[in-house]
């Protein structure tokens, strides 16, 4: 059964030395700082670990395979390294990032059926009739060394036949992607507040209707944008994705708004979901994949490298937060993928 880990306990332990805040109660501490030598080959281990697990597929509602074990014990170990206090200001992390992503987006490049996780929310979604990317960011905000090289945005905007952006925070919602998309002319789907503070890109976007029945079409896909907030304030749109060949997924963006719940409880009833997309940290992940039903949870926004070690959410509590959901749940690195069979 999952873990029941209250609001009281958590501050009741946050007495305790080792703990930076309450938000970290149940994961290992942090490291304020730690020797170049471990970080290396740490990261080595980890993408060696990565590299040997089996290729994750989805078809017939079903995953080819259970997540082995040493695949979440790499994924701990990534925690690890990422929510060392200084790991945003690090050259080697910054290296390794960058050619994940590359390696990523060339991948990308020359396949046709997958869903894979890029940075933070960022994902990436190809089938045989359709390819477009959701909250990509080129990297972590406000920091000019934890970019992907230019050469794999170039090539995932490439790909990409549409970019969607969930709303207006930096961390879903970069400029200088949209405007490659736009460049190319290709739409950027985003709520109307998004990008506010450069008019002329906001008006090139394309703001759908907030809809809990009402679709758009671009090209093949059917697209609805769910009514979501994140807090109470932030539009924030939870899309539905509906491919020619019958996928449908759902991507949460930040959503964070229990009062959302009288229409997340009921998405089921009216749309049948395959792949559920959500934030990592939503407050309740149990009720909302309950109100989805979908067939495999993807989790996403862990380790968004601008936030905070307290905010900086981590992997190790998505085993956590999720156990026990409506579903299969299969947390992803930056960069893996699940190969979509038809």
């Amino acid at each position: 059964m999952p873990l029941i880990f209250s609001r009281r306990s958590a501050l009741a332990m946050f007495a305790q030395s080792y703990l930076s805040s309450p938000r970290r109660a149940l994961t290992a501490p942090e490291l304020l700082d730690a020797p170049d030598e471990w970080i290396a080959r740490s990261l080595a281990w980890v993408d060696d670990m990565l590299a040997r697990q089996p290729q994750f597929a989805f078809s017939a509602g079903k995953l080819s395979t259970p997540e082995p074990a040493l695949h979440r014990a790499a994924l701990i170990r990534l925690d690890d390294i990422l929510h060392i206090d200084s790991a945003p200001n690090k050259a080697l992390i910054h290296d390794w990032y960058r050619k994940r992503m590359l390696a990523t987006a060339q991948r990308i490049a020359r396949t046709t059926a997958t869903i894979t996780k890029l940075y933070d929310h960022g994902w990436f979604v190809q089938t045989p009739s359709t390819r477009f990317a959701i909250d990509l960011v080129g990297g972590a905000p406000r920091n000019a060394k934890f970019q992907m090289p230019e050469e794999a945005l170039d090539l995932f905007v490439k790909s990409a036949d549409a970019l969607f952006i969930s709303h207006w925070h930096s961390d879903h919602a970069d400029p200088v992607v949209a405007r490659k998309f736009l460049a190319q002319n290709k739409p950027v789907v985003a709520p109307a507040d998004v990008f506010r503070a450069e008019p002329d890109l906001q008006k090139r976007l394309t703001v759908p209707e907030r809809s809990l029945t009402k679709s758009s079409t671009f090209g093949k896909l059917s697209v609805i944008a769910f009514p979501g907030h994140q807090g109470k304030d932030v539009i924030n749109n939870c899309y539905l994705f509906r491919t020619a060949e019958g996928l449908s997924i759902q991507h949460t963006g930040d959503q964070s708004n229990d009062d959302d719940f009288i229409w997340i409880d009921q998405i089921h009833k009216s749309h049948s979901v395959d792949i559920f997309l959500p934030n990592c940290w939503t407050p309740q992940p149990l009720r909302y994949a309950a109100g989805v039903k979908p067939k495999l949870i993807l989790p996403g926004h862990e380790n968004e490298m601008a936030h905070t070690v307290p905010h900086r959410e981590d992997w190790t509590q998505t085993f956590t937060r999720f156990e026990g959901c409506e579903g299969l749940m299969l947390p992803l690195c930056w960069g893996e993928e699940v190969i979509y069979k038809p």
